[in-house]
């Protein structure tokens, strides 16, 4: 003779050896019911944490980006400046010297 299987509520968590569908003191059923509804809403909830912190980190690393290329090109801009400030020098003294002072 078998004896039936233990099984415990979902609902109100005690113990059973009932055969039933039900559970035989509070009366629920024995299969449990939304797992899968939960399950999925909780990895969707993960899913959008993970995503927002991966755009979160992609936009400040973008930001970071700018500010560094924006600071390198205000350098090489300013030193472009520089030599091209020192390269006109050079040639109106290079023209001063060769061109004969004007007769008045």
């Amino acid at each position: 003779m078998d004896q039936p299987v233990q099984r415990v509520c979902p609902h109100c968590a005690r113990i059973s050896y009932e055969d039933g569908p039900r559970c035989p003191y509070c009366g629920s059923s024995f299969r449990r019911r939304g797992g899968l509804v939960g399950i999925a809403v909780l990895l969707t909830l993960f899913a959008a944490v993970v995503l927002g912190g991966t755009a979160l980190l992609l936009v400040a690393a973008g930001n970071e980006f700018d500010r560094r290329i924006n600071r390198e090109v205000d350098r090489v801009h300013e030193q472009f400046e520089s030599d091209f400030d020192t390269i006109r020098q050079e040639v109106r003294e290079e023209l001063d010297r060769r061109l004969p002072e004007p007769t008045p």
